[in-house]
């Protein structure tokens, strides 16, 4: 009964011991760039609704249907950045959540703003300092001037 035990035992310090061997994970790249655009695009959407209806049959034979149906369209808002880093300027969106979340309407056009690329992700940091992650939906090279 111990030697299952002993097994187990050896293979968990084994996978820690592995684990404490890999490479630490590369610190996030931050970078400064500048806020130069922050607006909203709003759509409706089909949302909640429900339709609910019942046949049945009268005393003298008929079929009556009866019912009632309902639907709640919403406006689905989302919040469009454009952010300059360097010679690169990056779109990205965030749809606004309606009770959790940030929308970020408490930053400024044109002031600088801390930021990460992550994959396909842009993460900005707040004023408030937390994190803010985004979708990069376009990136573009910014037009030379001819000196």
């Amino acid at each position: 009964m111990k030697a299952p035990k002993i097994i187990v035992g050896l293979m968990l310090v084994a996978g820690a011991v592995s684990v404490a061997n890999l490479p630490a994970k590369e610190p996030d790249t931050w970078q400064t760039g500048t806020l130069i655009g922050l607006d909203t695009r709003t759509t409706i959407t089909e949302g909640i609704g429900n339709e609910h209806y019942e046949e049945r049959e009268t005393k003298n034979g008929k079929k009556v249907i009866n019912g009632n149906s309902y639907q709640i369209d919403q406006p689905k808002v989302t919040f469009v950045l454009t952010v300059r880093i360097g010679d690169i300027t990056y779109t990205v969106e965030h749809i606004k959540n309606l009770f959790f979340g940030y929308n970020p309407t408490d930053m400024v056009v044109n002031d600088p703003v801390t930021v990460s690329i992550q994959k396909d992700k842009l993460v900005l940091i707040r004023p408030d300092g937390k994190e803010y992650k985004t979708t990069i939906v376009r990136i573009a090279r910014n037009e030379r001037r001819a000196d």
